[in-house]
């Protein structure tokens, strides 16, 4: 997480390096911002070549009526636009479908780190407030989690209504089990028999 000009890890809070992890902020956008741009780029291309060749078709032939000049200078102009405009669109989209895929990845990693220091209880609404992201963006990647993970996780709901998600649920209750059936077995069998008459 960046703090200002100061990048700190999003599960602890510890001091880090830029350069030591992908920051949750930044992850991803270099790619959408240059996708955006090329496909800012193809659409200027398409539009002001195509109109070009269409300027200079209509120019031609009303000079030279009487011969293909035009067309012979026109297409091939209006065929490289195309093919550079929807080449630069292509790879525009394609750019920008990267960046998310990263910075989904990235966010889906600080989420899981999360998880792991806090081996416990939590909400998206407290990841939310921990990665400066919206509410909605963190559940869904809980609920990511909770679908890797899906024997290992339990869900409650809290008193503000919101739902928490255990990642060691499941295990935790288990251990209680176990402890509560060593303690049976530890108890002395005369207690155990005046509770059996109870």
């Amino acid at each position: 997480m960046l703090r200002g000009l100061e990048s700190r890890c999003a599960a602890c809070g510890a001091s880090r390096s830029l350069l030591a992890a992908p920051s949750v902020a930044l992850a991803g956008q270099p790619s959408r911002l240059g996708g955006a741009a090329a496909s800012i780029a193809g659409l200027s291309v398409l539009v002001l070549g195509l109109s070009l060749s269409l300027g200079v078709l209509l120019l031609l032939q009303s000079i030279f009526p009487a011969h293909v000049v035009g067309w012979a200078v026109a297409l091939p102009m209006a065929a490289a636009s195309l093919l550079f405009g929807l080449l630069l669109l292509f790879g525009g989209s394609r750019l920008r479908r990267h960046g998310t895929a990263r910075q989904q990845a990235v966010q889906l990693a600080a989420v899981k780190s999360m998880v792991q220091h806090r081996k416990g209880p939590i909400s998206a609404y407290e990841i939310a407030g921990q990665l400066e992201l919206p509410e909605a963006q963190v559940d869904t990647l809980l609920t990511q989690l909770a679908r890797e993970q899906a024997t290992a996780v339990t869900l409650d709901v809290d008193p503000e209504g919101r739902v928490v998600y255990d990642f060691e649920g499941e295990e935790r209750r288990w251990r209680v089990l176990e402890e509560q059936d060593d303690a049976t077995e530890a108890e002395p069998a005369p207690e155990r028999r005046a509770e059996r008459r109870k």
